[in-house]
């Protein structure tokens, strides 16, 4: 499951974050790609905050850079 959260405020993307996890968790999704660019670092920021907060949340971090490095977040759930 892919989530593009490019060219969105930090708010938008924030709230599309809470949802995206709640429906991939639903759908019993392994993970989740979050792909938020690399631009300024707030939405970045912003999901992550989101995702470290979340108990459903096993693990997260950049994915491997030639599937988007730091421009992409890759978030685990428990199985």
């Amino acid at each position: 499951l892919d989530l593009d959260l490019r060219g969105m405020t930090g708010d938008e993307a924030e709230q599309a974050t809470i949802a995206a996890v709640d429906a991939a968790v639903l759908a019993e999704q392994p993970f989740l790609r979050i792909i938020h660019g690399m631009g300024t670092g707030v939405v970045r920021e912003r999901v992550r905050q989101v995702v470290a907060k979340d108990r459903r949340v096993t693990r997260y971090g950049s994915a491997p850079r030639n599937q988007g490095g730091t421009g992409v977040t890759i978030v685990e759930f428990s199985a």
